[in-house]
């Protein structure tokens, strides 16, 4: 299931499709601009922000497949610009950040009446350090604890974890770094997204505002985190980032979205060369025994293998399937669309959803003839602006 964010002539307004492939516009009552959408772990729930400073969270009504609302509430002082779910085995959780410079943490109330305004209480205000808007927040994958990371206008990346996961009240910093060394860009943009890799160390990806570039930094085991790469090529404000599930490849794929009009797709493989253990395998075995400390210090070899400029305006949100196997970004151009590996190991457009076409009508595969075919994705594509029948 996917989700389109409504322009200007419809505010409030979210275009979705179903699992059947139909298109269904859902108005989420918002009085102004939606910022974010979020779904669950598992896809039944999602929540919206907006800049009427509201949070909505909509539970899908199985008989009919239809979204119904489970509440609303003025949730912050000013424009909420993320929201986001923590994994469901610390309970229903939500983490919001807006232009007010705080996050919050919301917790579902199983007693109090769905639509009520009192469904979703408030657990935790934190930002007292924060000097400006909070761009980004996002919770860490369930291994690493209930803990999360916000970045904000000023370019600080800080870490926060739960003291007791009963007690959503207590969080505590317990790391921050500087994207800037200092030198703070406070009308710049950020994003960040966490690598869920189980067997390496934790690692983060983040776009740096006006640098028109994102770095991935890596933790050292003692409460360091450093930037081991930079993900060059962007000509814009780079404003997504989107690191795929680790579904047990050899490597990593980054998505970054750009104001440049482009997305791009960056694998992160291992360095072979400069990661060779020095000593041999003695030192490799002793170094395993030890715990496998140089884990935190290899490098990876970063290579674009996508660079899709499609949407032909400035593409604003990239995001990835749960197996990381499919990509959808969304911009401008009021188009969502999926990029897929071929056989051929390159990335190629698969599908186009748009939110004008009326609700009901079916979503437009991009195939006949060879499905991996640019040429035969553009002139489908151009088929289905002309003749209406294909989104």
């Amino acid at each position: 299931m996917l989700f389109l964010e409504a322009e200007a002539p419809h505010l409030g307004e979210i275009a979705m499709s179903t699992t059947s492939g139909e298109l269904s516009r859902l108005d989420t009552l918002h009085d102004d601009l939606i910022h974010d959408i979020a779904y669950d772990f598992y896809g039944k729930r999602l929540v919206s922000c907006s800049s009427d400073h509201k949070l909505k969270v909509w539970d899908t009504d199985e008989s009919s497949n239809n979204w119904v609302i489970n509440d609303g509430w003025k949730a912050h002082d000013s424009s909420i610009l993320k929201a986001t779910w923590c994994h469901p085995e610390f309970g229903q959780v939500i983490a919001s950040c807006s232009f007010d410079r705080t996050v919050k943490i919301w917790e579902e109330v199983d007693h109090e009446a769905i639509g009520s305004g009192k469904r979703w209480a408030l657990r935790a205000v934190l930002g007292e350090k924060i000097d400006g808007a909070v761009h980004d927040v996002e919770f860490a994958p369930s291994h690493l604890g209930l803990k999360f990371a916000a970045v904000g206008a000023n370019g600080k990346v800080r870490i926060y974890e739960a003291i007791d996961i009963v007690d959503l009240s207590n969080w505590t910093t317990t790391e921050e770094f500087d994207l800037y060394d200092g030198e703070g860009e406070p009308d710049s943009h950020h994003c960040l997204s966490w690598s869920t890799s189980r067997f390496q160390p934790q690692m983060l990806v983040v776009g740096c505002g006006l640098k028109n570039t994102a770095r991935v930094f890596r933790h050292d085991g003692n409460s360091k985190w450093s930037s081991i790469h930079e993900l060059t090529g962007h000509q814009g404000v780079v404003t997504d980032v989107s690191w795929a599930p680790y579904m047990g490849r050899s490597y990593h794929m980054i998505a970054t979205s750009s104001k440049d009009g482009h997305v791009r797709l960056f694998k992160l493989s291992e360095d072979r060369e400069s990661n060779k253990t020095k000593g041999g395998i003695g030192a490799a075995i002793l170094n395993s025994a030890l715990g496998g400390g140089s884990q935190k210090k290899r490098r990876f070899k970063v290579d674009m293998v996508g660079d899709f400029v499609d949407h032909q305006a400035e593409v604003w949100r990239v995001e990835w399937n749960v197996t990381g196997t499919i990509l959808a970004s969304s911009g401008d151009d009021g188009k969502v669309r999926l990029w897929k590996e071929s056989y051929t190991l390159s990335w190629q457009l698969i599908s186009i959803i748009t939110s004008e076409t009326a609700p009901g009508a079916m979503i437009a595969s991009v195939w006949g003839g060879d499905p991996y075919d640019p040429a035969m994705m553009r002139e489908k594509e151009t088929e289905a602006a002309s003749e209406g029948e294909y989104i």
